[in-house]
């Protein structure tokens, strides 16, 4: 909740552009697909109740407690898309991976959706991430995450194969 009391907000679920396994396995994030660097669509959805001036959105690992300025990105009110009259947004952008590296290395946002693609993968994932997401309301800045939610934390793993490809939106 915002200090002033001018907004408060959280996070309902981060979708990316990979599931494991399934339809219904989890989400996942992949440096190389298909033997190939790829970059990650991620979706954030979100609820808010106050005004929007904008919002930064972050990239957190949970194997570390560092954290790198470019694994996060700020977007106006007008940037968001709008899921419903009740103040539930989505933020879609593309994660882009580091050089050798398992988290994306910069965030860049898109507005056109990814369909989302099953994969297997061949080894252990390499990491994890959530978001973290501060909203700024013209009057104060409040921050949450998808840290402590079903599905909040995303595993990222250094190889995946996609097996097909749903008519799911991320």
């Amino acid at each position: 909740m915002a200090p002033d009391g001018s907004g408060s907000g959280r996070v309902s679920a981060v979708r990316t552009e990979y599931r494991v396994g399934s339809v219904t396995g989890p989400f996942a994030a992949c440096d190389n697909v298909n033997n190939a660097v790829a970059t990650t669509q991620v979706s954030v959805y979100f609820s808010v109740s106050g005004s929007v001036q904008n919002v930064n959105v972050g990239l957190y690992g949970n194997n570390s407690s560092q954290y790198d300025a470019n694994y996060n990105t700020t977007v106006t009110g007008e940037q968001l898309y709008t899921v419903d009259t009740s103040g539930n947004y989505r933020l879609t952008f593309n994660a882009n991976p580091a050089t050798g590296g398992f988290l994306p290395q910069s965030i860049v946002v898109t507005p056109t959706r990814a369909k989302v693609k099953i994969v297997s993968v061949d080894q252990q994932a390499a990491g994890s991430f959530h978001t973290r997401l501060t909203v700024n309301t013209g009057t104060a800045t409040y921050n949450f995450s998808s840290r402590n939610i079903a599905g909040g934390n995303v595993l990222v793993y250094p190889n995946c194969t996609v097996v097909s490809v749903t008519g799911e939106d991320v």
